[in-house]
């Protein structure tokens, strides 16, 4: 879940208002928290590790297979893009003062760059994104530490009718982590015993870490905050800021080439196409989206969410409801869940989804 996802929330929760945001928060944080614990369980119901297209196959059969892996194209489709977009405002910050330029030739620069090291083949390192996690949460935390004695109450108490559902989106496509349930299974061998409490943990912690930067950003600028990140930073200003942007390249160029390199992966391996057309797969559809006008970040991520990482936690509901029935390997733990709490995560996965859809 630890992403770029988190320069989203201050913005939408600024359009939103800040009480509104937070109520999404817990809302989409408990019920992502409910829809992994499900996931969980349908990956210890499972003999063979699979991930979430696999599942999905095994359980629900090959159409819900095929629709997951779209949905799941789409979701990295929308990260990617927003990837993009996000690393012209990172590195127009960083660069400003030796050189300047815009953030659309930063944008068009990464997109080049890092496009021709996916098709070289190299992937993101391990021990890179462990660092980052640690730098992130930190610098998260400097700044909360060093913005709480400017944030002001009254730019936490706004509320904008118009744009009250901007949050739901975002929240989603920021606490996605699906991907990693079962490489959690596979790092607990043996010990699977503690995967809910492994969940429990990264969404728990994740959740405060969103909220701190939320209420930090949002104390201090309020209704003024820019819609863009660049904008942002140059309405805060100071050296934190530039830390925060330093972070946030190095954070975006190791998840753009994971997540190309595994949709990349599922183009060569298991459709067999050669590198050339896979490639070309991966990196034409967001750069023609970032061409096409497709430039605010917040938006992006809010679209990405709702169309993509909504359908996919529905397709975890009804995969969980099979998986009770039809595993073949006894869980560590069950998770039971009542008839009307899964209509209540329906109705937010799916209403959520329409009316963000349709009215944002």
């Amino acid at each position: 879940m630890v992403g770029v996802g988190v320069f989203g929330i201050p913005l939408a929760f600024s359009k939103s208002g800040f009480l509104v945001g937070l109520g999404f928060m817990i809302a989409i944080g408990l019920a992502m928290l409910l829809t992994y614990y499900m996931y969980g369980e349908v990956v210890l119901r499972t003999e063979q590790l699979h991930q979430l297209v696999g599942y999905t196959g095994k359980y629900l059969g090959p159409w819900w297979k095929k629709f997951m892996l779209f949905a799941d194209t789409l979701s990295i489709y929308g990260g990617l893009l927003a990837y993009i977009i996000i690393a012209g405002d990172f590195l127009s910050y960083i660069f400003s003062g030796f050189y300047y330029a815009t953030p659309t030739f930063y944008s068009i620069l990464f997109f080049a760059i890092f496009s021709i090291l996916l098709y070289l083949g190299f992937r993101a390192v391990a021990w890179l994104e462990i660092g980052l996690v640690g730098i992130y949460s930190l610098v998260i935390l400097i700044t909360f530490i060093f913005g709480l004695p400017k944030v002001q109450l009254p730019n936490l108490m706004t509320f904008s009718p118009g744009a009250w559902f901007l949050p739901y989106g975002v929240l989603l496509f920021a606490f996605a982590g699906m991907s990693a349930i079962p490489l959690q299974r596979k790092i607990l061998q043996g010990q699977e015993h503690n995967l809910k409490k492994s969940i429990t943990l990264a969404v728990g912690i994740v959740a405060i870490l969103y909220l701190l930067f939320a209420f930090t950003i949002v104390g201090i600028v309020g209704e003024a905050t820019p819609d863009t990140v660049s904008g942002l930073f140059e309405f805060i200003g100071g050296r934190m800021v530039f830390l925060i942007a330093l972070f946030g390249i190095l954070a975006v160029s190791t998840s753009y080439l994971t997540l190309g390199m595994a949709i990349y992966d599922v183009f060569r391996l298991d459709y067999k196409l050669k590198n050339m057309p896979a490639w070309l797969l991966v990196v034409l559809p967001p750069f023609i989206l970032y061409l096409s006008g497709l430039r605010t970040f917040v938006d992006v991520i809010n679209v990405a969410g709702a169309a993509a990482i909504a359908p996919i936690s529905l397709i975890l509901i009804a995969t969980f409801a099979k998986a009770k029935g039809q595993g073949d390997r006894v869980p560590e733990y069950s998770v039971s869940v009542p008839k009307w709490l899964m209509r209540v995560l329906i109705l937010i996965f799916l209403g959520g989804a329409i009316y963000a859809l349709a009215f944002n």
